[in-house]
């Protein structure tokens, strides 16, 4: 594991508990780990461990499964009672599936299986040791942030943090975890997009939107420059741009104009706008492109052959006024990726730019996240904002898939469960992911069965979970619903040297509105949307249909844990 200077310097001011009845067991993990923390503190004793807890602020804690006693998971449920935060590694050798759903439950941030080496530790510290940092430094700031609002520093940053947050609300995207599908076509349409700034204001920004049911229009702005100007012309273009779309019925090309005409009058003489706009027909299969000094469009076909679409106008300045629109034939396309040019010129560690790794990467990722995944590996910090949208067209092929449905009863919910965990013991999925995807399945289809079919909203379920009355209202209405059916569908086949996982849950209910999904980035509370956050963190991507009664997932099981 290598970590540069400052990060060292970082970790060493920090302290971690380990607990393990096994004396040998404890000072060989001391003797792994002590020279990345300031204080290693040890302990047999479980009793022993809570009170050095209450004691002793730590920054990770690693604790065995067996103990006397007190196992592992009664100290954990201890520990998370104070805190709901603090890492913590789970140490076992036991493969019971109760065991590592429980400890997933408790919020265990990574498990660590016996028998361990020493490049399994090193492996695993390299995966938490920046989340603990960034544990640290919120518990930090929580610590002295009364004491900090009267910093001058720390109000400026206040502020920043404040148009950070008015950048992401100019961010819109009508398809926001929701796929598309058209009545007269099989296809579905994920239409993903992907933020990362440099620095806190950007001058980055993109939408996607729906202005009728056929259509899809989308642009990404790249205004050229730093800080709070670059900022605020991308702000002030997007919130236009959206307002248009929000409010006017334009032709393309006349919203082009409109746009045009718009903007040029509060650039700055020197400044340039770099923007890409596009309308993709869902319906004829095409795709109408006008790039102001855009990095090009890649294309990918069902024969994974690469088409190129070249920026067809200079960048937007005052000096400025025309452009050109060219429509192109996308009915062979199975994906897209559209970027700003932080994407294209970001240099990895050799000083070798990213781009000459774009078109494999892209060639060979199944979704964004797995793009993501091979970008910001080789590119951890990128040097400049990278906005990207990536947009896929796939036919699902169910006939090679498990199907089942079941009635909407909760015997029968309960049984199409344990038919998917065994699927995944069968296919030797690892005891880990086996535990972490039951749970999702499980979450969803008790969303389809509660939420979907029976109709029970989210604020009625937790007034009924109060008053301990879920269980009869729910065989009340199986009484009304229960003929209502519930579809699934899923697969496991090899992917490299992995495993690829797809699944799908359809109910027959009123369905939800998928836009409290973007109200989501907002919500500090973690109460709304429980289900889909935890899918949305242990899966690649999770797509739900617009009206709300069907969701699908993928996952990626690497072969080693």
């Amino acid at each position: 594991m290598t970590m540069n200077e400052k990060s060292v310097k970082l970790y060493k001011e920090m302290a971690v508990l380990i607990v393990d009845d096994d004396k040998t067991v404890l000072h060989r993990l001391e003797s792994f780990i002590k020279k990345y923390f300031k204080e290693v503190v040890l302990t047999q004793d479980t009793n022993e461990a809570l009170e050095c807890f209450h004691k002793q602020r730590f920054d990770l804690i690693m604790t065995n499964y067996n103990m006397p006693m007190m196992n592992g998971l009664e100290l954990i449920t201890h520990i998370r009672e104070k805190d709901q935060i603090i890492p913590i590694v789970f140490i076992t050798s036991s493969q019971e599936y109760e065991v590592y759903q429980d400890a997933l439950n408790l919020n265990v941030t990574h498990s660590l299986s016996k028998p361990f080496s020493q490049e399994d530790i090193e492996a695993l510290l390299s995966k938490i040791l920046e989340p603990i940092f960034s544990y640290k430094m919120v518990q930090d700031l929580r610590l002295n942030e009364l004491s900090q609002l009267k910093n001058e520093k720390k109000y400026d940053t206040h502020q920043q943090e404040q148009a950070f947050l008015k950048e992401h609300q100019a961010i819109r995207n009508d398809f926001y975890y929701s796929y598309y599908q058209l009545t007269s076509s099989e296809d579905i349409w994920y239409l993903d997009g992907s933020y990362r700034p440099h620095d806190i204001l950007s001058g980055d920004t993109y939408s996607i939107r729906q202005p009728d049911e056929d259509k899809a229009f989308f642009f990404i702005i790249d205004a050229m420059g730093k800080g709070i100007s670059a900022s605020v012309t991308s702000i002030v273009a997007s919130s236009y741009i959206n307002h248009l779309v929000d409010t006017k019925d334009l032709s393309f090309k006349d919203f082009l104009q409109d746009f045009n005409d718009y903007i040029i009058k509060n650039l700055l003489d020197e400044e340039v706008l770099a923007v890409l706009f596009a309308q993709l027909d869902f319906k004829d299969q095409t795709l109408c492109v006008s790039s102001f000094g855009m990095p090009p469009i890649l294309i990918c076909d069902e024969d994974n052959q690469l088409t190129k679409i070249k920026t067809n106008n200079l960048p937007i300045s005052k000096h400025n006024h025309q452009f050109n629109i060219d429509c192109h034939d996308i009915s062979t396309m199975k994906k897209m990726l559209f970027c700003s040019d932080g994407l294209v010129e970001s240099t990895l560690d050799n000083g070798e730019l990213y781009f000459s790794h774009l078109k494999q990467d892209f060639i060979k990722s199944k979704t964004r996240s797995s793009f993501l995944m091979k970008l910001y590996s080789k590119v951890p910090y990128p040097d400049d904002d990278i906005t990207l949208l990536f947009f896929q067209k796939l036919r699902p092929s169910y006939e090679k898939m498990v199907s089942i449905e079941c009635d909407t009863k909760l015997n029968e919910v309960e049984k199409v469960i344990m038919d998917f965990h065994t699927y995944l013991e069968d296919n030797f999925v690892d005891p880990i992911h086996t535990a972490k995807l039951g749970m999702i399945f499980t979450e969803m289809m008790m969303n389809a069965y509660e939420h979907g079919n029976l109709g029970i909203s989210n604020k009625h379920k937790h007034k009924l979970i109060s008053q301990g009355e879920l269980n009869d209202e729910c065989k009340r209405r199986e009484l009304k619903y229960g003929s209502r059916r519930i579809k699934v569908h899923y697969l496991i086949h090899a992917q490299g040297e992995g495993q690829s996982l797809k699944f799908d849950i359809k109910d027959e209910g009123e369905g939800f509105d998928t836009e409290i999904f973007k109200n989501m980035i907002f919500d500090k509370t973690g109460v709304n949307g429980r289900g889909f956050k935890i899918a949305k963190k242990m899966v690649d991507a999770i797509y739900y249909s617009p009206k709300g009664n069907h969701v699908i997932l993928h996952k990626y099981i690497p072969k080693d844990i």
